[in-house]
Parts: C-alpha cells; sequence; structure tokens
C-alpha cells in the first residue's frame, strides 16, 4: 500500500485517486502530510502505467508463459490494484534492472489439491518448496504443513535496481535489495506470499476464494525480523487482503490491509480517520486510514510508527466486523486472498526477514 511521504495530497496506489478514503479499501490511497513523500498513493497514479509494463512480461518459471493483458496488479504491502479492462501492458523493462545471474531452482516437490483442515500456529510447520533468485519477478509455488501458498519477489517498482531473495515454504528472506522510491513514490520492491487470487496470479487450492458469509473464521498468522536494518528503513510489514464479488482477479473489488511497521517518511494511502483504536480480540491499538485506490475503496489498521509487531495472529473476519461496525463498506462479497510482504521504497535493504506465515480458511 502507499504510504504518501505526508504532504497534503490524497493520492492512490498505483493510480492517484481523488476519493481516497471514503469507502473500505484493502489497497491503498494516501493522503500525504509528511514531508517529502507521497509513498503509495502518489506512486499508484503516475505509477499505474509503468507498473503495468513492469509486470506485463514477468516470468513465471514454475508455471510456464509470461503472463499478458489485463492486469490487477497489488505490488506493494498497499497493494497496487490496477484493473485495465481493455489495455495490453507493454513489455518495457526497466533500464536499472539487475538479470538474474545466480538463481538456484526451487526444490521438487508435489503440490497437495486439498489444503487441511486447520493450519499450525506460527513457528511449528513443515516447510515445502525452497530456493534464491535475483530476478526480480520469480514466482514459485510453496506450501506449509501441506497447504498450498505462492511467492513473488516482485520488484515492480520503477527505481527497483537489484533485489537478491531467498525462501523456504512461506518464509522468505531479502538477502539484499537495492533501489529508491519513484518519481511518485512508487516502492522499489514488494516481496510477497500469499493464498488465493492476488495481483496477476493465483496459488493453487487453499481455501480462497471464499464467500464472506461461509467463512466460520479465517484465520491467519504472520511473523518477521528486521534484523540488521536500520529502525529508519523505509519499509512496511503488512498484509494486504483483496476482497471482490466474485472469485476472479477481474472481480477484484477493494483492500483491507493490516500494517505491523509503519516506517519513517511514509503513510498509508487516504486520510487518517481514526487514531488509537482497538480491533475485538485483537492486540494492540491501531490507527485506521481510508481512501480507495484505481477507484477501489481501502480501509488500513495501522500500527502507529515505533511501535511495530513482529509476531501476531488474529482472525481476518474481526477486523471485516470492525470495519462494518464502523459504518465502513467492505466492497465485495469474498475475501479473494490473503498476502503479506515488505514494500520497500529506498535500499539498501538487507537480511529483512518473513519468519513464518499461515492462512487457515473455515
Amino acid at each position: 500500500m502507499f504510504n504518501p511521504a505526508k504532504n497534503s495530497v490524497i493520492v492512490s496506489r498505483q493510480s492517484l485517486d481523488s476519493s481516497p478514503v471514503g469507502n473500505v479499501r484493502l489497497g491503498i490511497v494516501m493522503k500525504v502530510s509528511k514531508p517529502s513523500h507521497i509513498s503509495r498513493s502518489a506512486a499508484a497514479l503516475a505509477g499505474a502505467s509503468l507498473l503495468v509494463a513492469c509486470s506485463a512480461g514477468e516470468s513465471n518459471l514454475e508455471r510456464g508463459a509470461p503472463q499478458q493483458g489485463n492486469m490487477s496488479i497489488a505490488p506493494y504491502g498497499g497493494g497496487t490494484t490496477q484493473t485495465p479492462s481493455t489495455q495490453t501492458p507493454s513489455t518495457q523493462t526497466p533500464t536499472t534492472q539487475t538479470p538474474p545471474s545466480t538463481e538456484t531452482p526451487p526444490t521438487t516437490q508435489t503440490p497437495v489439491t486439498t489444503p487441511p483442515a486447520t493450519a499450525g500456529g506460527l513457528g511449528s510447520a513443515v516447510m515445502g518448496g525452497a530456493g534464491q533468485t535475483t530476478d526480480r519477478y520469480r514466482k514459485a509455488d510453496v506450501t506449509r504443513d501441506g497447504q498450498n501458498y505462492y511467492l513473488m519477489a516482485n520488484g515492480w517498482g520503477p527505481g527497483f535496481q537489484s533485489q537478491s531473495l531467498s525462501w523456504n515454504g512461506t518464509s522468505f528472506t531479502v538477502e539484499a535489495m537495492q533501489g529508491e522510491q519513484g518519481m511518485n513514490y512508487e516502492p522499489a520492491s514488494y516481496p510477497t506470499v500469499f493464498c488465493g487470487v492476488y495481483s496477476t496470479d493465483q496459488s493453487r487450492p487453499c481455501g480462497l476464494p471464499a464467500t464472506v458469509a461461509s467463512l466460520t473464521t479465517l484465520r491467519t498468522g504472520w511473523s518477521w525480523r528486521p534484523n540488521d536494518n536500520d529502525p529508519n528503513a523505509e519499509y512496511n510489514a503488512a498484509y494486504d487482503i483483496w476482497v471482490g464479488n466474485g472469485t476472479t482477479r477481474n472481480d477484484h473489488s477493494g483492500f483491507l490491509m493490516v500494517w505491523y511497521r509503519e516506517p519513517p517518511g511514509q503513510q498509508p494511502a487516504g486520510s487518517l480517520q481514526m487514531q488509537n483504536v482497538t480491533v475485538a480480540n485483537v492486540t494492540g491499538t491501531w490507527d485506521i486510514w481510508t481512501g480507495s485506490v484505481g477507484n477501489k475503496p481501502i480501509i488500513n489498521w495501522v500500527r502507529r510508527q515505533g511501535q511495530d509487531t513482529l509476531d501476531m495472529e488474529f482472525d481476518v473476519m474481526d477486523f471485516i466486523r470492525d470495519a462494518q461496525t464502523r459504518g465502513l463498506t467492505i466492497p465485495g462479497t469474498h475475501v479473494l486472498s490473503v498476502a503479506v510482504g515488505f514494500e520497500m521504497w529506498n535500499g539498501p535493504i538487507t537480511n529483512l526477514e518473513s519468519v513464518d506465515f499461515y492462512v487457515d480458511v473455515n
């Protein structure tokens, strides 16, 4: 999601949206009020077309040919949500890209087509599918306790320079990332792992998409570590949850984001609506930002800067009920996907680690 610098401009994730906050959005919109960057939102608008161009020819080594054509791209934590319906993205490749040269293919695995009824808590999983890459668009099927997930290196930003990523199941480490925010404050990269239909891709069966009405619980947990990165480094750690009115990416209609970390110099898309609120059954307090990205509403629950959450498990349905209680409309009948990752605006970033992640659909 975007984190505009904090001036006074309302921008949206991948398309500067002028009506950012009103509806619930699971993407990002931003109101610039931090002095120098517009972050996600701002980047969105001007970066929307660039984003499509960068992702248009990305290679899917696990599943065959590059995807061309219509795309819903949510490359950054706030989720970029560009959904061109008649546009054919170009095959432009930024000149600052560092071609992959030392890539290690993922280990062989046997995909599981039936997700388990339950998922283990954080730190108690058997991971499947491992690899390492310097390819900015590398993708891979991975598993955790036999359940399917999908990983994307996702170095989509116009200011991307290079990235080295390693993974084992839903655990991944940004060994090194070099780049800078785009002219419209786009993040340089947003490596992510997810269950469901997200961006231009879909994981193998994992229980999502699913109708909101059919979900008793949608438990999830994520743990991550900053390790040796500067406390002022410009990256977030965030969930990007897509909702829609059907089961395909063309049905994508909005976003919900849960930020475990708000970095200095960046902020969520939209505008600040509420401060220090609590969500039933979820620990801690949150600031709520709302807006729109690409004309799609987004709601962001954000841990205040300096109050990073490194480990937490929760029920996504508690956030959905919280939005409804506050009069925020969830613009969709389905949860399409649950994703986590790091939106990185400026490097260098090293040894940034996603330790464990799971989704348990009931």
